[in-house]
């Protein structure tokens, strides 16, 4: 089996027509998190970071076999702290955010989303073409071809607001490649930036940290108004980049 190292690199920009930044970010070394605040809610920055705050205490090392059992009761966590936090502020009452996250060991990936933040999963070959061979866009349609016509976000009304009914997140698993580069994100990028475009940057020369300032650069130049908060993570065969990447003993 492939052993696996990986770069990460996130960013989050304010916008030019918000006063706050309400997303929140972590990028661990097994688990990865966006999360956003809702929009129209009442105080979306803390809810977002309640979220990756209970998310970071499940970012470790775990059998694969047990990759979504743990990212689901992660997520739950993570909505029990938003519950808690409103029934010791009332005034609070009415936030929440949405959610996509990813925990990976071994060759094996799983995607956590709820909300409008997106997924994405391009696979680069020797040959310098690339994939995408998976993404949140629409939740219900799984696969896609990076060449296929890409359809419009689908506004999901689900979102971690302490509640439990009809609030559950999609689970996907996949398997790894050493060759995959993955990015969460936030609508501020997703819905302002044309897809064709993500896929020249994902699939493009340059690391994770370049692929992320490119991202960034170009939902500035699209004039995106939302906050834009994204993460860039590559894998690669650690056997051949142990130098470039990083790597768990």
């Amino acid at each position: 089996m492939v052993r696996l190292a990986w770069n990460a690199a996130s960013r989050t920009y304010l916008g030019p027509a918000r006063q706050r930044i309400e997303d929140d970010v972590y990028t661990g070394s097994f688990l990865f998190a966006v999360a956003d605040g809702r929009k129209g809610g009442t105080a979306g920055d803390v809810a977002s970071r309640l979220v990756t705050e209970a998310l970071q205490k499940y970012d470790r090392e775990i059998d694969p076999s047990d990759l979504p059992t743990i990212l689901e009761r992660a997520i739950y966590s993570a909505n029990e702290s938003i519950r808690q936090k409103i029934e010791g502020q009332p005034e609070l009452a009415g936030m929440g955010a949405n959610l996509v996250a990813m925990a990976w060991s071994g060759t094996m990936v799983v995607f956590a989303n709820i909300g409008d933040t997106q997924a994405y999963v391009v696979r680069r070959t020797d040959s310098g073409t690339a994939e995408l061979i998976w993404t949140t866009e629409g939740h219900a349609n799984g696969m896609a071809q990076a060449d296929s016509v890409p359809k419009p976000p689908e506004r999901i009304p689900r979102f971690l607001d302490g509640r439990l009914e009809g609030h559950a997140p999609d689970l996907v698993v996949l398997s790894l490649s050493a060759t995959d580069r993955i990015l969460l994100c936030t609508g501020g990028l997703s819905t302002v930036v044309p897809h064709v475009l993500l896929m020249d940057i994902l699939s493009g020369p340059g690391g994770s940290a370049e692929a992320a300032d490119r991202l960034e650069a170009l939902a500035r130049e699209h004039g995106g108004p939302d906050n834009i908060t994204l993460i860039v993570i590559e894998f690669a065969d650690f056997e051949l980049h142990r130098e470039e990447y990083t790597f768990i003993d």
